[in-house]
């Protein structure tokens, strides 16, 4: 969730709202109510790009009209903020992260693990992509290379409760999370 070819630090937003699931993979981002789940979930991620691993913990909010994420590392310093709403991407990245992370690129990744199928299919197709999606697993391809594909285990298709990994072959790296939906 937190790669991308170029680094970009800054508070940005996405442009025209697209977003890049890969380099030269730019797509049209949904809407905040085309995320598939009305909930807030706790995160442990472990992330690896080649032979760097980083761990992180994340608190995500999503609603009709907002996705919003936060990520800690395991020292409790804020990594990433993201809010997407009215088609604007608000975002901070600290200035620690490695070289690469990129706004776009996190807000895409999740997109395409918990937004509706039938949204992420209508924002590939104009990229020329197209998503392969069940209960257990999804693949994104892009001509006829797999860009994106995760595998999820949760305890249940309506609950982010459990696990999932995913690779982003675009960007070169691999992502596990553990999730639990919080009670508000």
């Amino acid at each position: 969730m937190l790669a991308g070819c170029a680094s970009d630090k800054s508070p940005t937003g996405a442009s025209g709202g697209r977003v890049m699931l890969g380099p030269r993979v730019q797509i049209q981002a949904i809407a905040p109510a085309e995320f598939g789940y009305r909930h807030q979930v706790a995160q442990v991620l472990v992330m690896r790009f080649g032979t760097q691993t980083i761990n992180l913990e994340a608190q995500l909010a999503m609603g009709k009209d907002e996705f919003r994420a936060i990520l800690l590392d395991s020292l409790g310093r804020r990594a990433v903020t993201l809010v997407w709403r009215d088609g604007k991407l608000e975002s901070q990245l600290a200035e620690w992260l490695p070289p690469g992370v990129r706004a776009e690129a996190i807000l895409a990744d999740m997109m395409v693990l918990y937004g509706q199928p039938a949204a992420l299919k209508a924002a590939l197709q104009e990229a020329g992509c197209t998503l392969e999606a069940s209960t257990t697993a999804r693949l994104v391809r892009c001509g006829e290379k797999d860009v994106l594909k995760a595998e999820f285990d949760l305890k249940s298709p309506r609950k982010l409760n459990g696990s999932l990994r995913y690779t982003n072959f675009a960007w070169g790296y691999d992502v596990e999370i553990q999730s639990v939906e919080v009670r508000r």
